[in-house]
């Protein structure tokens, strides 16, 4: 074989090599194309789930109960049974389900831009069942509702009568808003605090001036109120003080302390008397026939004209009633 025959020979197998190793190259790099795009596949579809999984994360939280539940860390549909409907308003939040007897009965809830459907008294859970809440929320529990709710829905516990500074931190941790809670509840006291400076300013109330509430229902029936609704605000440490008489008084049945005619002089102890009325006709009627006795007209308080109305619609310790009535209590000092 001459020198340029084989010269020839090894350019072929060179140029063989080339384009061999150029072929192994090029799909190489259409594999790994493939592979990048699946990733993107993979990686979008793992973002997608993640999402979803960020929409359903969940935390463990021990209730009033001392039930350990898995519960939404943000709820989106809650159903509550009780009161405190106000609670969650002012947190940004419509349950999809509540006792609406509570909204009605309410001076600063719009009822009718409350859409929530009524769950009823007792509690119809076959309601609940129908509204698909990933949370429901009891304030009290009757009977087996517990058992019979935690079968449709996560379910916790409260206690709605806790006063509003005790009750809304609990309820802004359960809904994934704790923060928001105590930030309302410091914006709260210092409106509240600089009403009352404002009132004893402009001669409304005068230092160390004590109260009583009495609370008057269509049927004739009175009761002292130390505690809850217009009770916490009145006594506030830079409200009104109560007389030790009254401090004395034991509740009936939750905070309400029952009170005759005959007892009146012993328990409206106070310097100004601050009366819970019914807008009902019946009870309207009623209270202007107690205003003519002279019982009522021999009141310390009566007949020093230390006495304001308020009507019992804005005795409601909820958040969003409770920011109202600082607005609302300067005017019925005004009386």
């Amino acid at each position: 074989m001459n020198r340029r025959k084989k010269t020839s020979i090894v350019a072929t197998a060179l140029l063989c090599i080339t384009l061999l190793l150029s072929g192994c190259s090029s799909g190489k790099k259409s594999t790994n194309e493939g592979s990048t795009v699946q990733g993107q596949m993979e990686t979008s579809s793992m973002t997608a789930e993640d999402q979803k999984s960020a929409s359903s994360e969940t935390r463990i939280y021990k209730d009033s109960q001392g039930h350990e539940v898995k519960i939404p860390t943000n709820p989106k549909r809650i159903v509550l049974q009780g009161n405190p409907i106000g609670d969650l308003l002012a947190l940004g939040i419509e349950p999809v389900g509540i006792d609406r007897r509570f909204v009605d009965m309410s001076s600063a809830l719009d009822k009718e831009a409350i859409t929530a459907q009524d769950i009823g008294y007792p509690t119809n859970l076959e309601k609940v069942l129908s509204l698909e809440p990933d949370l429901t929320m009891l304030s009290y529990v009757l009977d087996k509702e517990y058992e019979e709710a935690s079968k449709i829905s996560p379910v916790v516990t409260f206690d709605g009568s806790l006063p509003l500074k005790e009750r809304f931190p609990v309820i802004g941790d359960i809904v994934g808003k704790k923060v928001e809670a105590e930030q309302l509840l410091q914006d709260y006291d210092l409106k509240a605090e600089a009403m009352w400076k404002e009132l004893r300013a402009n001669g409304k109330i005068v230092e160390g001036e004590t109260a009583v509430v009495l609370q008057y229902y269509w049927n004739k029936s009175m009761y002292v109120m130390k505690t809850g609704g217009l009770a916490e605000l009145l006594y506030q440490s830079s409200g009104f003080g109560m007389d030790d008489k009254v401090k004395a008084l034991q509740p009936n049945s939750g905070p309400y302390i029952e009170v005759s005619n005959e007892l009146m002089h012993e328990m409206l102890i106070g310097d100004r008397l601050i009366v819970l009325h019914s807008a009902d006709k019946d009870a309207e009627k009623a209270f202007e026939e107690l205003l003519k006795t002279d019982l009522w007209k021999s009141l310390p308080a009566v007949k020093s004209g230390k006495i304001n109305f308020i009507e019992d619609k804005w005795n409601y310790n909820d958040m969003t009633t409770s920011g109202m009535l600082l607005d609302e209590f300067p005017n019925v000092m005004e009386q």
